[in-house]
């Protein structure tokens, strides 16, 4: 079958892969100039299969007014001031619930698991370099309520597969010395030997010439306008490159999704920042989530990627003032894990495609003959490549 895509970021490249692998020819559609210049670019690089877990928790519900009110700098809202914004919002209070949280939870720790088998799978056929490593998780938690709670979950997920397990600060200290140069005092951790990392910027670079070479047609600098349809049944896509003739299209467009086509679970922006710096004095082996300040630091390669924040409905960010931001908590919680005086520093930001429930949608739109494969959230990475074996299996 002859297959469109729009969107070059990894989930559009991975979804390519196994389409190419099923023997479909597949022309992918970008607005960009290259692949991977969206949220892709410069993410965290965790990829987190055992972590996976749903924004939408019970604890966040009570928060909700003190984040409103920009109380809370890891996520900012601002009030929603359209019908579709506050639908999303309502929605994403709903999944808050103890039992709606759990759903989302599992459902994601079977995608996050499916994933990591898959990329073995991948790397062992291609043979692509992306600074990728098996580094293991930790994630901390100061307030000892936070982490009995996150404990509550890892029996029904260690059932699934999940090596997740609940540890001291001081066994936590024994995996990764860098945590003692730390400057907050942590309750306990959550554990994970699977958990891996990689640069997904260079995973799209060397996975896009694999496409190039295996029939793939990209089409950088094309702006979808509009797809075009007759009784319910596409029949084109409309850009602003010309016209392209195609009855199979797949919407991985990021934040961009509902621009093009309405997802059955809607679609919003939550931005989110990172800074890539030299490693520090004190050297980090092992992958840490500040919990608290929902702060990550990633080794990728000799770099540090601090990754964090998420601003919802802010149709104006000060993108230099929450990266300076975010390089204020990284420097006062971790002084020694990176060179923050370094005149090599890199600083991105980003939109990154959130449903109500944090489970992207992957399968068909309403269109007969358009697939979506969007709302990854913060898991992008993680999930592209369980996402892209979904969607191939409709084709």
């Amino acid at each position: 079958m002859d297959i469109h895509i729009i969107g070059a970021g990894v989930i559009g490249l991975t979804t390519a892969y196994y389409l190419c692998e099923k023997g479909h020819k597949v022309t992918i559609i970008e607005q960009e100039s290259n692949v991977a210049l969206g949220a892709s670019f410069a993410n965290g690089g965790q990829l987190s299969y055992c972590f996976s877990d749903p924004l939408g928790k019970p604890g966040l519900l009570p928060k909700l007014p003190g984040i409103a009110l920009n109380r809370d700098l890891a996520i900012r809202f601002n009030i929603p001031s359209s019908y579709e914004s506050l639908r999303w919002l309502m929605r994403f209070a709903a999944n808050c619930t103890e039992k709606n949280h759990g759903k989302n939870q599992l459902q994601l720790a079977k995608l996050s698991l499916s994933s990591m088998s898959l990329l073995a799978k991948m790397r062992d056929h291609l043979n692509l370099t992306f600074d990728h490593q098996k580094s293991s998780k930790l994630a901390l938690f100061e307030k000892k309520k936070d982490f009995i709670n996150e404990m509550k979950s890892l029996s029904l997920k260690q059932s699934l597969g999940n090596d997740n397990k609940a540890i001291s600060i001081q066994e936590a200290e024994s995996l990764e010395p860098a945590i003692s140069n730390l400057t907050k005092q942590y309750a306990g951790a959550i554990y994970s030997e699977s958990d891996e990392v990689g640069d997904t910027l260079l995973f799209c670079k060397e996975l896009k010439d694999w496409l190039i070479k295996n029939g793939t047609d990209f089409h950088f600098e094309t702006q979808v306008i509009e797809l075009m349809k007759k009784n319910s049944k596409c029949y084109g896509i409309n850009t602003n490159k010309g016209f392209f003739e195609t009855e199979n299209v797949i919407v991985c467009a990021g934040s961009l999704t509902e621009k093009i086509v309405q997802s059955p679970s809607p679609i919003t922006s939550a931005r989110g920042y990172s800074l890539t710096l030299p490693k520090g004095s004190v050297d980090l082996d092992v992958s840490l989530t500040l919990s608290d300040q929902r702060v990550l630091f990633t080794k990728l390669g000799e770099k540090i990627r601090v990754t964090g924040f998420a601003d919802l409905f802010c149709k104006e960010v000060d993108d230099d003032k929450r990266i300076q931001e975010l390089m204020n908590i990284a420097q006062d919680v971790a002084p020694e894990l990176a060179d923050y005086d370094s005149s090599k520093i890199d600083s991105w930001s980003g939109d990154r495609p959130l449903t109500p429930s944090s489970i992207p949608c992957i399968g068909p739109s309403k269109i007969e003959g358009v697939f979506i494969n969007s709302g990854h959230g913060f898991y992008g990475w993680t999930l592209s490549f369980a996402s892209g074996k979904i969607i191939s299996n409709y084709f």
